[in-house]
């Protein structure tokens, strides 16, 4: 392949985001159709699949973990591909997820929509000649798996059918961070008109920020909570969730859609059950950054992800009730202290995350996603007051080192000067940076900021508010 060739293709493969809505099927050649293609309700059957097909059983011994997956691909994550070489993404993860399967150890379960197909509940077994890997204990062709309910249901059946002594959930789909945007008939995943965390795009419903709390409420608690998805590891949305977790992974930016590789996932839960929660930490940031140096497998060829920037984090959902008091002390020094310099500097030069426009806003100027602890550093180097600069310097301890368990930070964004090295692991709703905001943005959200339980919580709202007067002067 000539250098000219791995440079488009690389440039193409930066489309396939977890939050993009910039990826079609018709957008690519779509020949060269691989075993990834079958049809996800005929997955694969297996020889003795069609003789003994799943029912309904007892409930299974107790075991260590039960990972649950709730596994929403009933938009463009279901069918879509790079040059006719990468199949569907959720089938992918199922085939990674079937390299090891359910053991003596652990069970994974997954909830399965697919675009047209509705969903399927499986107990993923390792898969072979004689078996597809997949148990199905229920086909639903009519789920909405952009209800919150449902994944409610999915849980509670999991932990009734597959009891265990810890549990995991992560929730496989786009991401938006807390924005909830007006419900429209619309494409999935980032952008102005699209939907957040969970959507359907034939149901045209998602989970709203607001929701995800009663959502964790209902459903109960589990030891870790995976967002397999975009923009989702920020302050709003894990505050609505803290009180039924134990721990929170995932990504302050956009995340490639091949997302977490279950198969190592799955082999490092199976070789220590009893592993701490900085044990997992270490592993995935040892994952993650060796994924990256490694390049992304497409088909055939491996595209180099240099220039690609990537974040992924663990935060300790216990420390964020503590969260509010240490952005009441900053947010509040910096009003009564009137720093304006030190607001310019910040919303000027402060790390942002994927824009709501990413296809036309390179330099970020609607990003309103920011990382807080660099957005902390940049107060500490510019406030006048040291009342300022003790709040900022003590906000950036905490999240150091209590709030966050451990963040890597991949590569820089050479279009704004963006070290990602510095992130700390945690974003938040910052004052964008464009001038003058387009009346029509507003008209986006239907949830508006000051409901945010973290609003309500804490003074950043005013303090946000605030910034946007001082910026736009």
């Amino acid at each position: 392949m000539t250098k000219k060739n791995l440079k488009l293709l690389s440039a193409a493969l930066s489309l396939i985001v977890l939050g993009s809505s910039a990826l079609r099927a018709q957008d690519f050649n779509l020949n060269g159709i691989s075993a990834a293609d079958i049809k996800a309700a005929q997955a694969d059957k297996g020889i003795l699949d069609i003789f003994s097909p799943a029912k309904p059983e007892a409930p299974m011994p107790v075991k260590e973990w039960t990972v649950m997956v709730f596994m929403n691909a009933k938009n463009n994550l279901s069918e879509s591909q790079l040059l006719g070489l990468s199949g569907k993404w959720a089938v992918k993860d199922m085939a990674e997820m079937k390299k090891v399967g359910t053991t003596s150890k652990i069970n994974i379960v997954v909830e399965h929509g697919a675009t047209g197909k509705g969903s399927r509940r499986l107990l993923i077994e390792k898969g072979g000649f004689l078996s597809s890997g997949e148990k199905v204990y229920g086909e639903f062709p009519d789920a909405d798996m952009g209800d919150y309910k449902r994944v409610v249901e999915f849980v509670r059946w999991s932990k009734k059918t597959f009891p265990a002594k810890k549990y995991m959930l992560v929730l496989w789909n786009h991401g938006l961070g807390w924005i909830d945007p007006n419900m429209q008939q619309a494409p999935s995943g980032t952008g102005t008109a699209n939907k957040g965390i969970l959507f359907d795009d034939e149901t045209k419903n998602y989970v709203r920020t607001r929701q995800l709390g009663e959502m964790m409420k209902e459903a109960g608690y589990v030891d870790v909570l995976m967002q397999n998805a975009c923009l989702q590891q920020m302050a709003e949305v894990l505050y609505e969730m803290k009180d039924y977790t134990g721990l929170f992974v995932g990504s302050e930016e956009t995340m490639l859609a091949q997302g977490f590789d279950y198969e190592k996932l799955l082999t490092f839960m199976n070789a220590n059950t009893a592993f701490t929660n900085e044990q997992f930490s270490d592993w995935l940031m040892n994952w993650y950054k060796e994924f990256y140096a490694a390049g992304m497998s497409v088909g055939p060829l491996t595209v180099p992800l240099t220039d690609m920037t990537g974040t992924l984090s663990t935060v300790r959902p216990a420390a964020l009730n503590d969260l509010p008091g240490y952005l009441d002390a900053f947010a509040g020094a910096a009003m009564r202290n009137n720093e304006e310099a030190a607001v310019k500097a910040a919303v000027g030069n402060v790390i942002r995350f994927t824009s709501l426009d990413p296809k036309n806003d390179k330099k970020k100027l609607i990003s309103a996603y920011a990382d807080l602890y660099d957005f902390a550093a940049l107060f500490d180097a510019n406030a006048k007051s040291q009342e300022t600069r003790l709040a900022a310097r003590n906000l950036m301890g905490f999240i150091k080192n209590t709030l966050v368990m451990r963040s890597v930070g991949l590569h820089k964004d050479a279009e704004n000067g963006y070290n990602y090295e510095n992130v700390g692991g945690l974003a938040i709703n910052t004052t964008m940076k464009i001038k003058t905001v387009p009346p029509q943005l507003a008209a986006i959200f239907e949830t508006k900021y000051g409901d945010l339980s973290l609003s309500k919580a804490s003074q950043w709202d005013e303090f946000v508010t605030w910034s946007d007067g001082v910026w736009r002067k």
